[in-house]
């Protein structure tokens, strides 16, 4: 990889844990353990058709993590379904992350019936597939790929969670002043020559345009044909985007980026990616692929 596409891929997984930073040493951004409630919320409806399946957003929601957010009240997360949408699931996209989740899950199956042999989770933060799915990924190696500290933290508390990290799932730690994410993929065994599935949720929109780009390009490059990615995304007129005022820049977490016209469509295909879906439903999500090599 040239010296100036390495720095970039650098400064992209140092954003990328914008996503999951500390907001003191030893805990998860608010971000995180907002979205993470979200899931946890909607993991107690009763209506299968509604319900998020992501069952252990909530064991990830201790006390350490829940006094993140002083000024919600998170002992809501207790109780059952109606008691927490009416104190707490107000307050939070219930409905949205229970859509994101069932497509991104959806794909990352999809991903696995079409032959990916290796995935890799960029910025995975409290992201919970790789011990949500272990009978479907079976050996495949899966690589969550994100900051160190964060990673340790996590680790933690999966130890707490799911007790022993099941043998096929690998921790990638980036050092972003020094890292290469290639170098660090191939020491945990990324292979250049297999059909891979990244999931990159909740990241995009808080990434500049140029890390968005450099990510696609990555993957284009450094993935085997009929890989895929799998993104969620804002549009350029979201009002949250550049905007000081909204609750995640309030919380030093803005957003940066929307995709041009709102929608990642052509965007993508610029980069040389093929567009499996791009989807405006509760919220825009794009699947892409890598084409064949010429």
């Amino acid at each position: 990889m040239p010296l100036r596409q390495s720095a970039r891929i650098i400064v992209i997984l140092f954003l990328l844990g914008t996503t999951f930073k500390a907001v003191e040493p030893g805990l998860p951004s608010r971000t995180a353990v907002y979205v993470a409630a979200a899931r946890a919320v909607g993991s107690k409806d009763p209506d299968p058709e509604r319900r998020n399946p992501d069952y252990l957003a909530a064991k990830f929601l201790g006390p350490r993590e829940r006094a993140v957010l002083p000024d919600f009240p998170m002992d809501a997360l207790d109780l059952d379904f109606d008691g927490a949408m009416t104190q707490l699931g107000v307050r939070l996209p219930v409905a949205v992350l229970a859509y994101r989740t069932k497509v991104f899950d959806a794909a990352l199956l999809d991903a696995l019936q079409d032959g990916a042999r290796q995935v890799v989770v960029l910025g995975a933060g409290f992201d919970s597939r790789a011990y949500r799915f272990q009978s479907q990924l079976g050996a495949v190696p899966v690589m969550e790929v994100d900051h160190g500290p964060t990673q340790a933290y996590k680790r933690q508390r999966l130890g707490e969670i799911v007790g022993a990290i099941p043998s096929n799932v690998s921790f990638v730690p980036m050092d972003f002043t020094k890292d290469n994410l290639l170098e660090q993929l191939r020491h945990a065994g990324y292979s250049e020559q297999q059909k891979t599935f990244f999931l990159w949720e909740g990241v995009t929109y808080y990434l500049p345009e140029a890390a968005v780009k450099d990510t696609l390009q990555f993957v284009r490059d450094h993935a085997a044909p009929g890989s895929r990615i799998a993104f969620d995304y804002f549009g350029e007129n979201n009002p949250g985007i550049n905007n000081p005022r909204h609750q995640y820049a309030r919380w030093g977490e803005p957003l940066l980026f929307g995709f041009p016209n709102s929608r990642a469509r052509e965007y993508v295909q610029h980069e040389g990616l093929g567009v499996l879906s791009d989807t405006p439903g509760l919220e825009y999500i794009c699947i892409a692929e890598v084409l064949n090599k010429r």
